[in-house]
């Protein structure tokens, strides 16, 4: 099992779990149809910010709390910033599952950067196209680059559960990528529609 493993019960604050109640229902459920596009629910998530307006703690420290390089650390970052800085604070969340369940599908490379930056070197053929667009990885907004270093931190300490159903996949509203109609869709939240993979 890969060290980023589910933890088979996590403690999740109420106001999460009774705000996504109605998506896991949708989701987790074998026996139910699957959810088709029209029916994709809306993610109304409210998921608490940090009440701290402290700058965050050095990059280092985060790392070190959860047992992880800072080079790791850093990448799951960067993933959420650079692919969703400018999404609702959930709908990075959803991205910072779909990293981490790559990471744990034997499919994907078995390590945060290894998912995040899979197929760099094949210009606007990557994973996520920030990784292969040519431009600099270094994050230059720093307020939401707080942000995204909060959120890999939380969910690296498992403080939120998964809530994208397990998805692996997501994709821009205003795009039709070939592959979309193949999977589950699971949750719409801001400009992005998550998908999970059934094998």
């Amino acid at each position: 099992m890969k060290k980023f493993g589910v933890i088979a019960s996590l403690l999740v604050p109420v106001s999460i779990m009774l705000s996504v109640t109605s998506v896991f229902l949708a989701t987790q459920s074998e026996s139910e149809a699957s959810i088709t596009p029209a029916v994709v629910q809306d993610s109304s998530l409210s998921i608490a910010k940090a009440t701290s307006r402290q700058a965050p703690r050095d990059l280092y420290d985060q790392a070190t709390k959860v047992n992880i390089s800072p080079k790791e650390f850093r990448c799951l970052a960067q993933g959420i910033y650079f692919e969703a800085r400018s999404e609702p604070y959930e709908g990075q969340v959803a991205v910072a599952y779909v990293i981490m369940n790559r990471v744990e599908d034997r499919r994907y490379p078995d390590s945060i950067c290894g998912v995040v930056f899979q197929n760099e070197h094949m210009r606007n053929l990557c994973q996520f196209s920030f990784a292969c667009d040519g431009r600099s990885d270094k994050p230059y907004e720093m307020t939401s680059w707080k942000v995204a270093l909060q959120i890999a931190e939380r969910v690296l300490t498992n403080a939120y559960s998964d809530i994208t159903g397990r998805s692996t996949h997501y994709h821009a509203t205003y795009v039709n990528p070939h592959w979309a109609s193949q999977l589950r869709p699971t949750l719409k939240v801001g400009k992005h529609i998550f998908y999970r993979e059934e094998l």
